[in-house]
This record gives structure tokens, C-alpha cells and sequence, in this order.
């Protein structure tokens, strides 16, 4: 019965594969591997005062809350991990009608760096715990809504278009299915800040109401930077 199977081959089992079982739940953490993380994210963009007040004297949104998700596909190499992200934000006013005055969206490239790991004999069974830091590049979009035809004037921002510089810092834990049968093999729980800086650029605006809208002079205060900070929580899968 075996002969139409090996013929003149010699048959053999398949190498073990000691990264996907481990025997041990003290075993050292080996975390190589793709990666695939979604999760959302929480902050503020800072605005600068330009676009708080202008000759019309009509006030404009000032610093809005930023609200939405993030997605990113990557590669972890120990303790060093590089991820090309996908973060999508809605905006609203920080008084309390919670205006959605528009949304942005940002494609960046990232490097994650585990500075301190805690293994299993510390955190738990098949549990790594490590403080990270982090930083990369990105392109920011950011598109503002006019005002429905009932809600009063403000000032919208024209959109922009601008490459920003990340930074960050945070925790992850990190769990090992000790006997994994396919996708996931590891999953991770990030939780941390991320700081984001572009070169000022004055702004331009226009007062609207509802489709009518002039434009305005604003005042510019001479900023260094641009800058936002966002608090994200997200899970990662490796396999």
C-alpha cells in the first residue's frame, strides 16, 4: 500500500517548529514574526490661536478632540518592530455641542523599540509585559466641514496636506498561546501616547455658514510647529 506513495523516496516527518509549541510556559519569549494591529485612538489637535480669532470677530473651533481608529500591518524582529499605520480621526469642538467640524486621515511608517521586558516569571504563564518607545513619519490630511444651514458661523480651515514626525511611548502586554493551531500565535495589548509635529504653516480659512462662505485674514502667531497627541489602546496579532 505504501509503494505508490514513497516509490524509491524516503519519506520524512516535518522539522519541529519549536516557535509555535512551546513545551514550557516559563520558556523564554520569541516574538519574530508578521504582525497585524487595530485598535482606536483619543487626543487632541492643537490649533494655533490664528484660528481662534480673526478681524471678523467671529471665534472659530480653537483646538478640536480627535476621535477614530488605527490600523497597521508590520514586522517584529525581538524587540525591535516596524509597521506601515493607517489612522483614520474625526474632529469636534471642545465646548459642549460637540460639533463634528470635520476628519482626518494619516499614512505613516513607524519603528517600535522595546526598551524593558518583563518575562513569563514576572508577569505570568506565556505573559510578557515591556515599556516601548517609538518613532516615525507620516502624511496628514485634514478636511473641515462647513456649518448645516441651522448652526451658527465659525471659521473653517482650508484643508491641508502636511508630513509630520511621530514620536511615542507606551506598555504592551503580550501573551504566547503556548499551543497555537494557526492564526494568532502571539496576542499583544498596546497602550500608550504619541505625540505628532510638523512644520507651521500659516493657516488659511474662511468664515461659512451653511454653502456661504468669505474668506478671512487670520492672524498668525508665529509657531515653530504644528502639533497634535493622541492616546491609543489597540491589539496586535502575530503569526
Amino acid at each position: 500500500m505504501c509503494l505508490p506513495f514513497t516509490g524509491n523516496h524516503v519519506g520524512w516527518a516535518e522539522p519541529a517548529r519549536s516557535d509555535l509549541y512551546v513545551e514550557d510556559p516559563y520558556a523564554p519569549h520569541h516574538t519574530d514574526g508578521t504582525t497585524a494591529r487595530l485598535g482606536t485612538a483619543v487626543g487632541y489637535l492643537f490649533l494655533p490661536p490664528s484660528t481662534i480669532a480673526t478681524s471678523s470677530g467671529i471665534p472659530a473651533s480653537g483646538d478640536v478632540l480627535a476621535l477614530g481608529f488605527t490600523g497597521a500591518l508590520g514586522h517584529r524582529w525581538g524587540r525591535v518592530a516596524i509597521e506601515a499605520e493607517y489612522s483614520y480621526l474625526g474632529f469636534r469642538t471642545l465646548d459642549s455641542t460637540e460639533t463634528h467640524v470635520g476628519n482626518g486621515h494619516r499614512l505613516g511608517v513607524l519603528a517600535r523599540y522595546d526598551v524593558i521586558q518583563l518575562g513569563p516569571h514576572v508577569v505570568g504563564p506565556n505573559s510578557m509585559l515591556a515599556l516601548y518607545v517609538e518613532g516615525g513619519a507620516a502624511t496628514a490630511w485634514n478636511y473641515w466641514s462647513r456649518p448645516a444651514y441651522n448652526e451658527p458661523s465659525r471659521i473653517v480651515p482650508d484643508d491641508t496636506k502636511r508630513v509630520e514626525g511621530q514620536a511615542g511611548v507606551g506598555i504592551m502586554l503580550d501573551h504566547r498561546l503556548q499551543e497555537p493551531i494557526g492564526f494568532p500565535r502571539r496576542v499583544g495589548w498596546f497602550l500608550g501616547w504619541r505625540v505628532s509635529m510638523s512644520p507651521h504653516q500659516p493657516i488659511a480659512a474662511s468664515v461659512c455658514r451653511g454653502v456661504s462662505c468669505r474668506s478671512v485674514t487670520m492672524m498668525d502667531d508665529n509657531s515653530i510647529v504644528d502639533r497634535s497627541m493622541l492616546f491609543q489602546s489597540s491589539l496586535e496579532f502575530t503569526f
